[in-house]
């Protein structure tokens, strides 16, 4: 998945569990628990497969359930001091959900589940190439856009820009954390 889309999941995942359960919108050190929650596994195993060449896949210690649980514990041990652990439970929420959806990711292209991808080191999917990341992120824009080019738009990427609409209305309905935070930052400073 892109790493948009797994941010997008993630934060309507957190938004949906702190409106329902908390009545309340996330707060902005949420809502970037969430995105660094949301991209952690990807920041980990892509380099370490696709520049360094030190795993096969790019599905390695990063997505793995046997390491999750101890990163997740690791967020909870950085905020346990603080007035609040919902940026942990954020942050844990939103890995979590990283892994669910690399495994559930293939079904949008018609192939099997993938469990593989979070079974590192008993498991891995097959390997491809190890190009640099640059090369692989340039590789799969070009497939995409190609794509889109050659099939215009397509019902899958209607709807996609629609649920990608639905979530930038949440995240505003939410009053745009981070932003309205950052905004505020910035006119306080030069009042």
């Amino acid at each position: 998945m892109w790493p948009w889309e797994h941010l997008a999941v993630a934060y309507v995942l957190y938004s949906l569990c702190t409106n329902l359960w908390l009545h309340r919108s996330p707060s902005t050190r949420e809502t970037i628990a969430v995105a660094i929650g949301s991209q952690l596994p990807d920041l980990v195993d892509k380099p370490l497969a696709w520049t360094f060449g030190l795993t096969e896949t790019g599905y390695s210690i990063g997505h793995s359930i046997f390491v999750a649980p101890l990163i997740c514990l690791v967020a909870f041990a950085v905020v346990i001091r603080s007035d609040t652990v919902m940026p942990a439970v954020g942050f844990s929420l939103a890995y979590a959900s990283h892994l669910v959806t690399d495994v559930l990711n293939p079904v949008r292209y018609g192939r099997p589940i993938e469990p593989r991808v979070v079974l590192w080191p008993l498991s891995s999917p097959p390997t491809g190439n190890h190009g640099g990341l640059v090369d692989h992120f340039v590789l799969y824009v070009l497939r995409d856009t190609t794509a889109i080019v050659e099939s215009g738009l397509t019902f899958q990427l209607g709807i996609q820009l629609l649920l990608g609409l639905a979530v930038v209305g949440l995240w505003l309905s939410d009053g745009a954390p981070v932003l309205s935070d950052g905004w505020r930052v910035v006119q306080n400073t030069f009042r």
